[in-house]
């Protein structure tokens, strides 16, 4: 099987919340090629999934089924909606925020993917499946970050959350827990095995560490 580069993007995803199977997820890795995708790849630990031919194939059929691809004259398979938005920024994403959401006894994850005009947040679930959700285009990535955190500590008392953040180049890393009063963010020293703590912060305080956290914008 070939994997075509072929996109046809549509200018607004059209629906709050998609999912998509394991072989979709896997042929929408595959759409473009370079360093971008490299890391996406990298980000979701997917390099297996990506090399299995048939996976991909199973995925391409399945995105044709559901009408989130298309045939062309030269019998080429593109992707096109919100199976375009994924694509592109699987394949062209500049940051990448992964979010750890712990509790207790449990772990959810949200990745928030960062590419030109287009900025998605995708999230697991059962059966290698991945739900993608555009963000909010009125607040800004970073705002949407500490949305997902403030979500998960309203419904998780003393849940935590551990943000890395990505692009090419660099690679950060921040803790966040909230008190029942405020928060405190600590970013790690691998190399000492210790954490340097900043607190209380209210709203605003940890806004302003997560941009700092993710860089120039």
């Amino acid at each position: 099987m070939t994997v075509q580069d072929e996109i046809h993007q549509e200018p607004r995803l059209g629906v709050d919340v998609i999912g998509f199977g394991v072989g979709e997820f896997a042929y929408l890795l595959n759409v473009l090629e370079g360093p971008a995708r490299d890391r996406s790849v990298s980000v979701f630990r997917a390099e297996e999934l990506v090399d299995d031919v048939t996976l991909n194939t199973a995925g391409a059929s399945s995105l044709l089924a559901r009408d989130l691809a298309v045939v062309d004259d030269d019998g080429d398979l593109g992707v096109k909606g919100v199976a375009a938005a994924v694509a592109t920024a699987l394949g062209l994403s500049t940051r990448w925020t992964e979010m750890s959401l712990l509790t207790e006894d449990s772990m959810d994850n949200v990745v928030l993917l960062e590419a030109p005009e287009v900025s998605l947040m995708l999230q697991p679930r059962a059966l290698g499946t991945w739900f993608a959700f555009a963000q909010d285009p009125t607040i800004s990535s970073a705002e949407a970050t500490l949305r997902v955190i403030r979500q998960h500590v309203d419904e998780h008392p003393g849940g935590t959350a551990y943000l890395v953040f990505r692009t090419l180049d660099d690679e950060k890393h921040l803790l966040v827990r909230h008190d029942g009063k405020s928060w405190a963010t600590g970013v790690p020293d691998f190399a000492t095995d210790e954490v340097t703590e900043t607190g209380p912060l209210d709203n605003a305080g940890l806004l302003s560490a997560i941009e700092e956290s993710r860089g120039a914008a």
